[in-house]
């Protein structure tokens, strides 16, 4: 499944190299990110904090995804796997990005039912009776709606988490 989920761009793997410790990457790492498991919160953007993302680290991985604000309209389904390996003064963060969800199985399960089942209902009630024509195409076209947007979201999160988990990374080790 994670072979697929590469090859449609919805699990991405980079490599970023920056010029600090383990030990100092964690301490910056703790300060710019909250602490939390990355489970469902309903309440996540009631709670005030100044760091972007919400996450934990642990020896040489780390986990995070960012927080969600009000009115914020980049939907950010990606969650990002990390492992850190120092050599020579420069920290490897190999990151693993993934935005497709153990939600999305289901939502995706229940899309495909659903349209299965208006198929054979269209494909077998036009014998029966005088059903138009165009509700075969009209359903093909509401499906590929209904399956595109969300995988184009997700798509879009994963390039967006890409750009700014860059930028944030290389302003947290030099900033003071």
């Amino acid at each position: 499944m994670d072979d697929f989920l590469r090859r449609i761009q919805l699990i991405k793997d980079i490599s970023i190299q920056l010029p600090v410790s383990k030990i100092d990457f964690t301490k910056k790492f703790k300060d710019n990110v909250d602490e939390s498991d990355l489970g469902y919160e309903p309440f996540e953007m009631l709670k005030s904090s100044n760091n972007e993302y919400k996450g934990n680290i642990l020896n040489n991985n780390f986990e995070l995804k960012k927080r969600r604000k009000f009115f914020d309209t980049n939907y950010s389904f990606a969650k990002v796997k990390g492992e850190l390996k120092e050599e020579n003064n420069t920290l490897d963060v190999k990151l693993e990005i993934n935005a497709f969800g153990k939600r999305m199985i289901a939502f995706f399960a229940f899309a495909f039912i659903f349209y299965l089942i208006f198929f054979t209902g269209a494909i077998f009630s036009a014998s029966e009776t005088n059903v138009p024509f165009f509700i075969l195409p009209f359903l093909l076209v509401h499906m590929c709606f209904m399956l595109g947007i969300p995988y184009f979201v997700m798509r879009r999160s994963v390039k967006r988490m890409i750009y700014d988990l860059e930028r944030d990374l290389h302003y947290w080790v030099t900033k003071n």
